[in-house]
């Protein structure tokens, strides 16, 4: 069963289907990584293969679990190894939409509203993992898109600033929807601030993890509408940059609530490595994340005391090898 689990942060076996949907999918093996204990790590840390614990109701954590799959995608594991958690949380209508949307994707508020960035998320996991769930996700899509004003690209119900946008971006590019997500980018690059950061619930605070992904977002297509637009684009990705890089502390990583963070230096580095940064320019960076290892696998935190924390390890593998999340996509 899914109980707590120490060291949420902060903010934040092949089985038979037994549903009508049936998945196919190309198999293919992935080179072993050479960080096989972090990933084992992470594997076993999915309460029978299908979804993290979450902390304190012991319910599921849906939205790092699917970032979950996407580390252990990057760390080998293959679609039929992550199957328990692809039909868990993706091919299945159960958990993401349930019965009147009562599913992991809406919130449990009388209007049953959408979580708008998990959705993002859900679909854009979808395609990585090359989930053979189409009408789930335009069921989902449809959903998504009555929150957004497709004039001017404004999300309501957004809970995380520009996190939402950029996983709404990352979603409806995923899902082919390239002129609606190009609105939500150009909406989401005015909420740039000064400094060349994004924020994320005080949009004025700009933060590494926000700006991370932001890039990410900008960086999924690269043209992505008229030439005003792509210029607007590239100006501020150049900003998001310098942001990031006169925000790393000396050794090398990114704070976050006044401490070192696994999670936000994973994503600054996500961030510039879609910016096109090389992996020579961030090798420090990333050596200070190999660091944060524990001995017997995952990343340690402030509060693991010296094993591995979960929650760190299934945002920061995919960047520890030299990629984003958008080399993630087939």
């Amino acid at each position: 069963m899914f109980g707590p689990k120490s060291g949420l942060r902060k903010t934040a076996a092949i089985i038979s289907f037994t549903t009508a949907l049936t998945l196919t999918t190309t198999l293919s093996v992935t080179a072993a990584t050479p960080y096989s204990s972090t990933v084992n790590f992470l594997a076993k840390s999915m309460v029978d293969g299908k979804a993290l614990d979450g902390v304190p109701t012991g319910s599921p954590e849906y939205g790092f679990t699917l970032e979950a799959m996407l580390q252990l995608k990057a760390g080998g594991r293959t679609f039929v190894q992550q199957l328990p958690a692809i039909n868990f949380m993706l091919a299945t209508r159960t958990q993401p939409i349930g019965s009147s949307s009562k599913g992991y994707l809406f919130n449990k508020d009388a209007a049953k509203s959408p979580k708008v960035g998990r959705i993002g998320k859900f679909l854009f996991t979808s395609e990585a993992l090359d989930v053979s769930n189409n009408a789930i996700r335009y069921e989902i899509f449809k959903k998504l898109a009555a929150k957004i004003n497709s004039k001017t690209g404004e999300i309501s119900g957004t809970e995380a600033g520009v996190i939402d946008y950029a996983w709404v971006a990352l979603g409806l590019n995923s899902y082919q929807e390239y002129t609606l997500a190009n609105r939500v980018i150009q909406k989401m690059l005015t909420m740039q601030n000064t400094d060349g950061g994004f924020g994320e619930t005080d949009l004025m605070t700009s933060t590494p993890d926000a700006t991370g992904l932001a890039l990410q977002a900008i960086n999924y297509r690269k043209t992505f509408g008229s030439d005003s637009e792509d210029k607007k684009r590239i100006a501020a990705e150049k900003k998001a940059v310098a942001y990031l890089l006169a925000t790393d502390i000396e050794d090398n990583h990114w704070n976050a609530y006044g401490g070192p963070s696994v999670n936000s230096t994973a994503y600054a580095l996500m961030g510039l490595k879609a910016a096109g940064k090389k992996a020579s320019s961030l090798a420090a960076h990333t050596e200070w994340l190999k660091n944060q290892l524990a001995p017997k696998g995952g990343f340690m935190t402030d509060w693991s005391n010296g094993v591995g924390d979960v929650f760190a390890t299934a945002q920061a593998l995919v960047p520890l090898l030299g990629k984003s999340y958008l080399d993630l996509l087939p």
